[in-house]
């Protein structure tokens, strides 16, 4: 077992979101013309940056805006080596698609329509379909390939590690639900009496089928195999977690990413956590989506009775063994609170069902906060009524529209914490972060500034008008690259007669992966 840190490594975030137009106004003044999903986000693109033609954008500040499957809007961050910088992308890209949607309400506004359109960065509609937030961590090919017998004996391990991870994660990190079959009788007036039964950690979990799975859309994995790196194939994979839930609260998002990159670290450093692989982590993780508590059966392959918060625990505890012996990594920088402040005090809050500690910085907890404020305001309501208002406490907590969500009243009251710097997500929406993101953003900055079209991928770059070979870039950590820096500098010294725009039909059209 070694103490040694591993080098650093990149991390994304891509997060799908729901679409909902609905009336500004009375309802019955424009309900029969009210856009349907598909022309909603229609509408909300056409509302994009200026400069693409297309709907799919790599932006300047080096992340992805794209309509997925589903007309969702999703968001791809830039590739990222701090948690900071991921959590400031992250809001970074919620705060483009907020304003790209109020635009598109203006506009309809001044066509004598008033509506508004809800960005919902929640993990299920009203018809049962689900969407996600995907995690990608590049890791050395090693820790996920088996190249003869005792590779894939030690590969197989790792995944049942991560795997049993991830299905008890939940518990620190999930965004909480309300539960169809909580209580339904009038509050009979003590603080959150009979609540419990209405809430749990997870709405994403009940929809997970797999531990592993190649499909990227019919069977929901816990961990996407694909094999498609984004990098040097040779060198590198990328570890694509497919079963987060979708958080609003910055602290929750910074410390779901911080404690699976350092697992991921002492993984790679050789620490051992076989004792902690769950015979059946589908089954616990399931039993998340409702409980309260997360006191739900964690049995390990080696017949020890825990429960989901005992297996997070131990593995929160092994890991301030491995901080303290490695030394704090630089992605943890300045926001080591995460792990050695904020972690513990959830394990504590699981352990009293007393989560009054947390409920300004976890999301399951906050969403609970806000829905017994809600029960005690109105003690009478109960049966469908009440659940009714426990959806719409549900979606608004997720909702982007500054004038309909909860998150911005939450931040001003000093009720949801940040991690981030308003500056640093400003800085965000702008600015790519030191990592290969940095060579991509400026070369699409220089297209855009010039109208060049232009074609590129994650690990790649192209002019398309003039046309000119792609530059490759397999190292996501690569912050200067000669032939790239100098494809840019040629961009912009580009005159108008030398470019024409390129006819769209059959082409992915401006910002398209090459």
């Amino acid at each position: 077992m070694s103490t040694s840190a591993p080098g650093p490594r990149v991390t994304g975030l891509e997060t799908e979101f729901g679409v909902l137009c609905a009336p500004a106004g009375p309802q019955d003044a424009v309900k029969a013309d009210l856009p349907d999903v598909e022309r909603a986000a229609a509408l909300i693109f056409r509302h994009r940056p200026t400069g693409y033609r297309s709907t799919n954008l790599f932006l300047p500040n080096g992340g992805r805006l794209y309509l997925d499957i589903g007309a969702h809007p999703e968001y791809a961050t830039a590739e990222c080596v701090s948690v900071r910088d991921l959590v400031a992308q992250d809001q970074a890209g919620r705060a483009i698609l907020a304003a790209m949607a109020q635009r598109a309400a203006e506009g309809l506004a001044q066509e004598g329509a008033a509506v508004r359109f809800h960005l919902l960065a929640n993990n299920t509609d009203s018809a049962g379909h689900t969407y996600g937030c995907h995690e990608s961590y590049s890791v050395p090919r090693s820790l996920l390939d088996a190249t003869d017998d005792a590779s894939a004996a030690s590969s197989e391990t790792t995944m049942a590690v991560l795997t049993s991870f991830l299905a008890t994660r939940p518990v620190l990190v999930g965004s909480g639900r309300p539960l169809a079959g909580g209580p339904t009788e009038p509050n009979d007036g003590s603080s959150g009496a009979g609540e419990e039964a209405a809430w749990g950690l997870s709405p994403r979990a009940p929809h997970l089928q797999a531990l592993t799975s190649a499909d990227t859309t019919g069977q929901r994995a816990l961990v996407n195999t694909r094999d498609e790196p984004h990098a040097d194939a040779t060198r590198l994979r990328r570890l694509h977690v497919t079963c987060a839930d979708t958080t609003m609260a910055e602290p929750t998002t910074g410390l779901r990413s911080a404690v699976t990159l350092l697992l991921l670290d002492a993984l790679e450093a050789g620490w051992d956590f076989t004792d902690l692989a769950l015979a059946d982590p589908l089954a616990t993780l399931s039993a998340l989506g409702e409980s309260p508590w997360g006191d739900v059966p964690a049995t390990t392959v080696q017949g020890r009775r825990l429960s989901a918060v005992d297996i997070q625990e131990v593995f929160l505890e092994r890991l301030a063994a491995y901080l303290d012996d490695a030394g704090v990594p630089d992605f943890l920088r300045g926001a080591e609170h995460l792990l050695t402040d904020l972690a513990p005090r959830v394990i504590s809050a699981l352990r009293r069902r007393d989560d009054s500690g947390i409920d300004t910085e976890i999301d399951w907890a906050i969403k609970r906060r806000l829905m017994r404020a809600q029960r005690e305001r109105h003690p009478q309501l109960s049966g469908h009524v009440l659940g009714t208002l426990r959806s719409r406490v549900d979606l608004a907590y997720h909702d982007l529209n500054a004038d309909t969500g909860l998150v911005p009243r939450l931040i001003a009251q000093g009720a949801m914490a940040n991690l981030c710097d308003p500056e640093e997500i400003e800085r965000a929406r702008q600015a790519p972060p030191a990592t290969r993101a940095a060579l991509r953003g400026a070369f699409v900055a220089a297209c855009l500034e010039v109208g060049a079209d232009f074609s590129v991928s994650w690990e790649s770059l192209r002019l398309d008008s003039p046309p000119t070979a792609p530059v490759d870039l397999p190292d996501p950590l690569q912050t200067a690259h000669e032939a790239a820096e100098s494809l840019t500098g040629r961009v912009r010294r580009l005159r108008p007669e030398e470019m024409h725009r390129i006819d769209l039909v059959g082409r992915g059209g401006l910002g398209a992966p090459g």
